[in-house]
């Protein structure tokens, strides 16, 4: 009776950090506060959830224990990758803002950056193949002159 009341309290708490990260996630302003709500809090929801899940049914402990290790491990590292992610889009929008109109405001999330990097970078991998040749056409001459 004390376990399934523990259970309870424990999914309680978890399902209110979870609802309380959705909320983060729509009030929020921009895309990095907004992650660190989804990491930080839903992190912590769900670790209520699987406490409650594991206080209620005991047998399934060890494979809530895994999944939980398996979040602590992964979680950080996504929110990681995501973050880059964002902070690399705008460092592009702002470098398209100075070579564009600096006058009107750019909303990072609607530049298509896959075009932006593809525009933008193809003459240094232009230059870089170029490179490559210079360098491996000395030992092509040296090679078939022997």
């Amino acid at each position: 009776m004390l376990l399934e009341l523990l259970g309870v309290a424990a999914l309680l708490f978890g399902l209110f950090f979870c609802a309380v990260g959705v909320l983060g996630v729509m009030r929020m302003p921009d895309s990095l506060t907004r992650l660190h709500a989804s990491g930080k809090v839903a992190t912590l929801g769900l670790f209520g959830l699987l406490l409650g899940a594991a206080l209620l049914m005991p047998s399934t402990w060890l494979r809530l224990l895994a999944l939980g290790l398996f979040v602590l491990l992964t979680n950080p590292v996504a929110t990681h990758a995501i973050a880059a992610s964002v902070y690399r889009r705008r460092e592009i929008v702002e470098e398209l803002a100075e070579t564009d109109s600096p006058a009107e405001p750019t909303d990072f999330t609607a530049v298509d950056v896959t075009a932006v990097l593809s525009r933008s970078r193809i003459q240094d991998i232009i230059e870089a193949q170029e490179r490559a040749l210079r360098h491996h056409r000395p030992d092509a001459k040296t090679k078939g002159e022997e």
